[in-house]
């Protein structure tokens, strides 16, 4: 029985930390040949520069423009009971002109290298 109990308890733990990535498409644009790094959270600028895979061109077009969104910490009896979720989010759009063609978002809790981390592999993949 107690084996099961950890068994139960390891997989409760393992399920809290995978924060999911959503992504749009507002276009049938899947892919950009380049992308100007136009971002003024200079946190949020300086880990992207790491993880991206692409060198940013000066005067593409196309514009990747994101932040980092902290969550205001809940006071209501529920979120004091239960906890709350996630931290905050880190967003990132690619636009062209004032259109929004792609946006790419994850939470985060307490890990926002991660949430850059994997918001950044989903650009890497539409940047050829």
């Amino acid at each position: 029985m107690k084996f099961l109990t950890l068994i139960f308890f390891l997989f409760f733990l393992s399920g809290c930390e995978n924060f999911p990535v959503y992504e749009e498409f507002s276009t049938d644009k899947k892919t950009f040949e380049c992308l100007d790094l136009d971002i003024n959270d200079t946190k949020l600028s300086n880990e992207l520069k790491e993880e991206i895979e692409f060198v940013p061109k000066e005067n593409c077009k196309y514009k990747l423009k994101g932040y980092i969104h902290n969550s205001v910490k809940c006071i209501s009896l529920q979120a004091k009971t239960y906890g709350t979720d996630f931290d905050g989010y880190v967003y990132l759009e690619i636009k062209d002109n004032n259109n929004r063609l792609y946006r790419v978002q994850s939470d985060f809790k307490e890990d926002l290298s991660g949430a850059i981390n994997r918001v950044a592999a989903k650009i890497n993949t539409i940047v050829k």
